[in-house]
């Protein structure tokens, strides 16, 4: 049973949507997938398809729909408020590879023949122009072979499994799938249509599994053994279905598992997920919610097969028929939507798969494993098929939530690190790989000194050494001689970061954060007065503003020096390097005066004090040869500072002395 033409008209968001289900050369059907904002009408469009499964069971089965006085209970109700404003009718149409099955949904005004000019409608179906109608022309003969022959079911976006955690009585179980009052003895749709709440039933089918794939023995000896009452043959075909759903739940973990039953005087459970390193879970309803719904739906697939033809489970491949998922991503992380969920799909090439997603992990990890033209996507409330092209957004919205997860990771490592020192003195966390040297080279500095000497007695701190993970190496213009290890990239907004996570647990040690004054949002969120205190022993404060710099407030650590001890320079490759200031160079990135182009344009201006370096996109070059770079990097200026290699050895320190004030008054602070 495939469905082989679906029609919306007038419907809610839908004004036309006429789409055409792909299916491949050997007539296997490709998955189908409609993307959209929420209220496109993806949801809609299903409810339909849904609908028309319950009319065409209907007519075979007396278990599917509650009977009343005017035939059955609709499972999805006639109701013209639906028809797109400023149209007069409403249209589904539905139509299926079962000989002659075609679904009709109308309301409002609507003539048979103007839908004949539509579309091909058997005659069999007929209605009054003005009424809402409601109907299927299937026989009940090959409706019951449709159905006994193939699975036909939903997931919808209200399925759930129970936590093992919560407790029974608080756990709305909603009984019956179907719509019926009472089932009877003959002419029963085994396989409910609607699927909810399965673990029960999944973990029944599992014991049924394991028991038959399970031989019996006699002892020959007290070694060997001999299998009775068992066809070899046909227990490993059994075996087989077994190892099927262990592979279905080895996709969904990442590892390699398999059942096993327990003896019955042992655990609370006669089932168990085991690996080669032991028990990996003491029940099926012990896994995440998220796995527990991608393994509840993927063995439920192969267990509505089963009901039909045992040899479908044995032999997943074989097993035809619909599933209808809605928001299929629900529950899922990240990597079982873009990694395991289309590979779980791909176990089963001849279920056409109807989808509805809003994730664009999800549809590259379709593109990964079927290829581009091996399924099709349609784009709600137009139905227009997405080309592959249009897979360049989703690309794009992938590779942001790699770089956001990769950057993550970088900050808990980060942490990791951080709190990895045993050390208990107070540990000072700057924002740039170089800021850390210049603090230490003042702390160094002035603590000599006889007029700070009340500042620095008893002041026992240590500074989070570290360079960026990755840097140029231009003649060693990026390249700093200090041996610390520890590499990260930490910047204003990472501080903040780890600011803000470290403080959300208590710390036996003090960790105060220091940031640059030029950006607002940091300024706003780090700076107090003269700190901020976040509880649980960290703090933090933006660099204080010198008289030097009072007309131009927003600074980084460099400006805390002179202009001309910033424009210091060394030799480096026979030539003369140095940090340049934007007010160096015009708004166009020349100094005529010097002879020299800045790379960074949007820094430089008359009255820019930013502080140029020679690293990618700040080149600082002679016009006639833009390879040369006569640009220092910061971090070779502030090695420099620190290890007082000439002529950076006498430089001035007294813009630092109100940094290490806060820091005392930080330091002098109970712990708490």
């Amino acid at each position: 049973m495939y469905l082989k033409r679906i029609i919306s008209e007038n419907v809610g968001p839908i004004e036309k949507v006429d789409i055409k289900p792909s299916f491949n050369d050997d007539g296997s059907p490709k998955p189908l997938i409609l993307v959209g904002e929420n209220g496109s009408g993806k949801s809609t469009l299903l409810s339909n398809i849904v609908d028309s499964f319950y009319e065409i069971a209907s007519k075979a089965f007396s278990n599917v729909v509650k009977p009343d006085r005017l035939g059955h209970v609709l499972y999805k109700t006639i109701n013209p408020s639906e028809i797109k404003i400023g149209k007069r009718f409403l249209l589904s149409f539905l139509e299926y590879d079962i000989p002659n099955t075609q679904y009709v949904f109308k309301a409002g005004k609507l003539s048979m023949e103007e839908l004949k000019e539509k579309i091909d409608v058997n005659s069999s179906i007929s209605w009054n122009d003005t009424d809402g109608i409601k109907d299927v022309n299937t026989s009940e003969k090959d409706a019951e072979n449709a159905f006994n022959r193939d699975i036909v079911c939903y997931f919808g976006p209200d399925r759930y499994e129970k936590p093992a955690w919560m407790g029974k009585s608080y756990f709305n179980n909603e009984d019956g799938c179907h719509l019926a009052l009472k089932e009877n003895w003959s002419g029963i749709l085994k396989n409910p249509i609607t699927i909810k709440n399965v673990t029960g039933d999944s973990l029944q089918w599992l014991l049924d599994i394991i028991a038959d794939s399970r031989a019996d023995i006699e002892f020959v000896d007290d070694t060997n053994i001999n299998f009775i009452h068992q066809n070899v043959p046909e227990l490993k075909l059994l075996l087989q279905s077994r190892k099927n759903v262990e592979t279905i739940l080895s996709k969904i973990l990442g590892k390699d598992v398999f059942f096993l039953l327990n003896r019955r005087d042992q655990w609370n459970s006669r089932f168990r997920i085991l690996s080669k390193n032991g028990v990996v879970s003491p029940t099926l309803d012990a896994l995440s919610t998220g796995q527990l719904a991608l393994f509840n739906m993927f063995s439920t697939i192969a267990r509505y097969g089963d009901v039909g033809n045992i040899n479908n489970s044995i032999h997943l491949e074989n097993i035809k028929g619909i599933v209808v998922i809605d928001e299929v991503e629900l529950h899922l992380h990240s990597n079982l939507q873009k990694e395991i969920l289309p590979t779980l799909i791909k176990l089963f090439p001849k279920v056409q798969f109807i989808m509805t997603t809003h994730s664009p992990l999800f549809l590259l990890g379709m593109r990964d494993t079927f290829g581009e033209d091996g399924f099709d996507i349609f784009e709600m409330p137009s139905g227009n098929k997405i080309d592959v092209e249009r897979f360049s957004e989703f690309q794009k919205a992938y590779d942001y939530y790699q770089h956001t997860q990769k950057h993550q990771e970088e900050l808990n490592d980060i942490v990791k690190q951080i709190k990895n020192d045993s050390s208990e003195k107070p540990l000072i966390i700057t924002e740039g790989a170089s800021d850390w040297m210049h603090l230490e080279a003042a702390y160094k500095a002035l603590k000599e000194k006889n007029e700070c000497a009340s500042i620095f007695e008893g002041m026992l701190i240590d500074f989070l050494r570290y360079e960026p993970i990755k840097q140029d190496d231009i003649c060693g213009l990026m390249q700093s001689s200090n041996s610390s290890s520890l590499r990260m990239n930490m910047g204003a907004d990472e501080l903040k970061k780890i600011c803000e996570g470290m403080a959300k647990v208590p710390q036996s040690r003090k960790y105060i954060f220091v940031a640059d004054c030029d950006k607002d949002d940091v300024t706003s969120k780090l700076g107090g007065h003269p700190y901020k205190d976040w509880g649980n022993n960290v703090y933090s404060f933006v660099l204080p503003i010198p008289q030097l710099r009072e007309n131009t407030p927003k600074i980084c650590i460099e400006h805390l020096y002179s202009d001309e001890e910033i424009k210091t320079e060394c030799e480096i490759c026979g030539k003369k390097c140095r940090l340049f200031m934007g007010s160096e160079f015009d708004v166009r990135g020349i100094s005529s005066s010097l002879g020299l182009i800045c790379e960074n344009k949007k820094a430089c201006g008359p009255q820019s004090i930013a502080i140029l370096e020679g690293s990618k996109g700040e080149k600082i070059t002679p016009f006639a040869d833009p390879s040369d770079n006569r640009g220092l990097s910061k971090i070779k200026f502030a090695n420099n500072i620190l290890n007082k290699i000439p002529p950076f050895d006498n430089f001035n320190f007294s813009n630092f002395i109100k940094i290490f004030e806060i820091i005392k008054e930080i330091c002098n602070k109970e712990m708490v």
